[in-house]
């Protein structure tokens, strides 16, 4: 990225070409990676913070950066897209549009982007801050909690939970039409709830009604990818480590469904991959109260949670 201005469009096309050059599995998981240590980020602006800084360990506007008592060096700038979005009617009326019910009347549609600058905690100096640690190896106890906290995310979203046999030798699979998730009872504590969080994500993504949404009947190997994509993100978010045989296949997938154009099928995905991945993040988040210990050198002052999840990207990138 040229260190001249930078226009929207320079991005769009930045990223048209670093999606264009995904071909391998190891190509995604280094995304999917990204959106696990910046879950607040879109896929399309994960993808243009690692373009820039691959080693980026920490990323937040100058204003955040300012009010933790740090000033960034502008030369070193990350550049991302940020949505804009027109007003509500309620937004016009204000305060009295509100009073009248009008609040959420009309959606607020993105209209287009604008650049934005975010700054790795490396390009700021000032007031010595905690970092958020490296994940490390979850045990069997993060394992089963996080099955505690899907379970719930199950029941919230109207499936019920069966560990049994499948019948059919596979780990697990999602009913929709009985609204119900099995899970294969054979797995150790693990597999089990990174099968679980793959049907979750199916459940979540792959309703019948949600596959209109999207323009129809959905390749049934996009689904998979998408489902093992979340799945990824969220257990690595919690320091569970999986390997997805699917993102192999990325690639060929995407060429499937849309010879001409398969970038469009992969960052269509990738937004539907980081929204649900956000969700679930937040929500385990908080079922397992997760406390970040720092990581060294031991600094003074804590990061809130406000800072963390600031999120200047949105749900469309």
């Amino acid at each position: 990225m040229g260190k001249g201005r930078v226009q929207a469009e320079d991005l769009h096309r930045a990223l048209d070409a670093e999606i264009s050059k995904l071909q391998t599995g190891s190509d995604w998981s280094r995304l999917l990676d990204v959106a696990a240590l910046f879950p607040t980020y879109g896929f399309g602006n994960s993808a243009l913070i690692n373009l820039q800084m691959p080693q980026a360990s920490l990323v937040a506007p100058a204003d955040m950066w300012a009010k933790r008592g740090r000033r960034v060096r502008t030369g070193e700038a990350i550049r991302i897209l940020q949505p804009l979005r027109s007003q509500t009617i309620a937004d016009a009326l204000g305060d009295a549009g509100r009073r009248y019910g009008a609040d959420g009347l009309v959606e607020r549609q993105v209209i287009g982007f604008r650049v934005s600058s975010v700054y790795d905690v490396t390009a700021t100096d000032g007031a010595p801050i905690y970092l958020p640690p490296t994940p490390s190896p979850a045990d069997a106890t993060v394992a089963r909690a996080l099955w505690d906290g899907l379970a719930r995310e199950a029941a919230s979203d109207g499936f019920a939970l069966d560990v049994r046999p499948t019948g059919d030798g596979s780990e697990g699979f999602t009913d929709h039409l009985a609204k119900r998730i099995v899970v294969a009872d054979h797995l150790d504590d693990f597999r089990a709830v990174s099968r679980l969080m793959h049907e979750v994500a199916h459940a979540r993504m792959h309703s019948p009604e949600g596959l209109v949404e999207v323009g129809g009947v959905m390749c049934r190997g996009v689904r998979e990818v998408e489902a093992e994509s979340v799945a990824y993100v969220v257990l690595g978010h919690h320091g569970v480590s999986i390997k997805a045989e699917s993102f192999d296949h990325i690639a060929q997938w995407a060429k499937a469904v849309d010879p001409d154009e398969p970038a469009n099928v992969i960052k269509a995905s990738g937004a539907r991959v980081i929204n649900t991945a956000r969700q679930l993040i937040e929500s385990t988040d908080k079922h397992l109260k997760v406390e970040r210990t720092p990581r060294g050198p031991v600094l003074a002052r804590p990061l809130d949670s406000a800072f963390l999840a600031r999120d200047v990207d949105g749900p469309t990138r």
